[in-house]
């Protein structure tokens, strides 16, 4: 049985690369030395006091990354193995996915276009938000085209879709947009366009939203802190559409790789153009691929689009690209004679993936040091920590001094690489908006002393600010720090803290 063997063999490499991949992933995060990211430490900062919600995200991240440190402990490798494992459980997926309508073959270079690309190598190794989004989505993709196959009925994948959805709803906020996109495939889809009359996609639609409830009620109570901060990523850019078009479409080229990006813009175009006459399967992978991205296209004619606001697209964009390049699609025969370069994107976003991997290597010697500038934001971190815990150490009350800085990404990096990752402080403005989580958050003891670490230029005016919240305020010696930091920092002794700037009402 030829035919039998060859989706065996397919299968099996499929495992191969999914075990290699993780594997690599793993060693990476324990062997390179990168520190945390600001916004890994932030997220870290969060999972110390488990909420509901948080200033600008769903509590997901912080649960997850709460869950691997109680177990395992607190280091950067821990924080960022959720990362591995998510990324993981989502290849799983897509090629489950892809196996169940095309075929095995299919499913492998799907998988393969996935991995190959400079965000996968980031969301493999770096802990954001969009790794569980990309995992929740990828198991609603699945889980809702299972469920289209048994019209009759509620089956259990609805509520697989429910769960999928409200996980991903506590992940990240854009998975509103699967909703959504429930009702553009119904309603596009001649064979599914009962659904728009069945109650299963409504009900299991507000079953999955149900997760939101608990956040919604927390924000209710934070004066909706999250939606107004979220509101603040859709003002118009002073750009002209076509600066800020062009950076977005160079965006996802960089993060995607070139070629797999051109190719798979090129045949989604093709195939949406004539889309009553392709098959519910491209129809499918289209309204969760390249419709939402379209919609992020039109929205960067207004203003700047950050390159991962829609990574949630490529799981079914991947797909539809591997079923186009292993012969399952055809898009006319003048782009079908392209196909041979489906699988040369796959080699050069190999590359680039591995040159994303390699960057702390040689990211001193690109040219410009743009990419000296990209990695100082992950190395410096922890050298700063031990510089801040021996100033800590030689104030005259340890014991009773906490940390205070004035900026979120400094507060985050000091609370975890201080040694005894003790509670830091950011200034809160009196009276004024909620700049981060640590405006939400209580302030400290009255009475204690602190040391307070500043941005160098930004540290005179910083400290007459505060000074009269302290009974007094002495210069220290400040902390410089070298390549690959390069970050200088002033640093001052607060005494007897007389109180603590209210939150706004």
């Amino acid at each position: 049985m030829p035919g039998q063997s060859t989706l065996m063999d397919w299968n099996k490499r499929f495992f191969l690369l999914l075990t290699l991949t993780t594997v690599f992933r793993l060693a990476y995060i324990l062997a390179v030395p990168l520190d945390l990211a600001v916004d890994e430490a932030y997220y870290w900062d969060w999972s110390r006091q488990l909420d509901w919600g948080y200033f600008s995200k769903p509590p997901m991240v912080a649960w997850i990354i709460a869950l691997f440190c109680r177990i395992i402990g607190s280091s950067p490798a821990v924080v960022r193995l959720p990362a591995v494992l998510l990324e993981t459980v989502s290849a799983l997926v897509v090629f489950l996915l892809a196996r169940r309508m095309y075929d095995s073959r299919t499913a492998f270079w799907a998988v393969a276009a996935v991995i190959a690309s400079p965000a996968a190598s980031a969301l493999g190794c770096i802990l954001t938000i969009d790794a569980p989004l990309i995992c929740f989505w990828s198991v609603a993709l699945y889980m809702f085209w299972a469920a289209l196959q048994k019209r009759e009925g509620c089956s259990w994948e609805w509520y697989a879709l429910a769960a999928a959805i409200g996980l991903g709803l506590l992940s990240k906020q854009v998975m509103a947009g699967f909703i959504v996109l429930i009702f553009v495939f119904a309603a596009l889809s001649k064979g599914d366009r009962y659904l728009l009359k069945s109650r299963r996609p409504y009900l299991f639609s507000l079953l999955g939203f149900a997760a939101l409830i608990p956040p919604i009620l927390w924000n209710a109570f934070h004066g909706w802190i999250t939606f107004h901060h979220t509101a603040c990523h859709f003002k118009a850019s002073h750009s002209n559409f076509i600066s800020t078009s062009t950076d977005f479409i160079g965006g996802q080229i960089g993060i995607v790789s070139p070629l797999t990006w051109i190719l798979f813009a090129l045949l989604s175009a093709l195939l949406l153009f004539h889309f009553k006459s392709k098959d519910r399967r491209v129809l499918y992978l289209l309204c969760f691929s390249f419709v939402p991205l379209l919609g992020v296209a039109v929205l960067s004619l207004r203003q700047r689009i950050q390159p991962n606001w829609p990574t949630m697209v490529y799981p079914a964009g991947m797909i539809l690209l591997a079923a186009w390049g292993c012969g399952n699609i055809s898009a006319g025969s003048r782009l079908d004679s392209w196909r041979p370069y489906f699988k040369k994107g796959v080699i050069v976003g190999a590359v680039m993936a591995l040159l994303t991997y390699a960057l702390p290597f040689w990211a001193g010697v690109a040219p410009g040091r743009w990419a000296d500038r990209l990695i100082g934001r992950l190395q410096g971190w922890r050298q700063l920590g031990v510089e801040a815990g021996r100033a800590l150490g030689e104030v005259p009350r340890p014991q009773s001094t906490f940390i205070l800085t004035f900026e979120r990404q400094l507060a985050s990096e000091l609370a975890f690489y201080v040694p005894g990752q003790p509670r830091v402080y950011t200034w809160r403005v009196p009276e004024g908006v909620p700049a981060s989580q640590y405006d939400i958050w209580d302030g400290p003891k009255i009475g204690s002393d602190t040391l307070i670490i500043l941005p160098e230029g930004y540290a005179q005016r910083a400290a007459a600010e505060i000074s009269g919240y302290f009974q007094a305020i002495g210069r220290l010696d400040n902390i410089s720090l070298g390549a690959p930091g390069r970050r200088h920092y002033s640093c001052y002794l607060g005494t007897s803290l007389k109180n603590w700037p209210a939150k706004k009402q």
